[in-house]
């Protein structure tokens, strides 16, 4: 993607998007693929003044939607970088969370993948 001027992604449909209320939201539905041993990373974007978190699945057997991208996203304000992982408990206690630079055991341990840029199938209104 970096030297690309995206010009092969031109005709292409955008990803359909999803904002989700909280990062732990979105933490949820990644969640869901760890605790079935497919761990769906989380990307992070810093830049203009904002961090996007997202996951990306795609649409299957939906009519002609087949493989387009599915995004689930939460912006936040401010740029941050820190973590490399999000840790995902739950017991008897609740349900904890919290962004980390390494794994613990006893807890669900999902990748953070920091992007230099946006992917150009992902719409700038993330950003906003």
């Amino acid at each position: 993607m970096s030297g690309d001027d995206g010009s092969e992604y031109a005709n292409k449909r955008k990803a359909v998007v999803v904002r989700v209320l909280s990062l732990s939201d979105l933490v949820k539905i990644a969640a869901i693929g760890a605790a079935r041993m497919a761990v769906l990373p989380i990307y992070r974007y810093a830049g203009k003044g904002k961090t996007v978190f997202f996951i990306q699945t795609v649409f299957k057997d939906y009519y002609k939607l087949y493989g387009l991208p599915l995004i689930y996203y939460y912006t936040a304000s401010g740029e941050n970088r820190q973590g490399k992982y999000v840790l995902v408990r739950v017991d008897e206690e609740g349900e904890k969370m919290e962004i980390s630079d390494r794994s613990r055991p006893g807890w669900v341990t999902i990748p953070i993948i920091d992007l230099a840029e946006l992917p150009p199938f992902m719409p700038e209104e993330v950003l906003s």
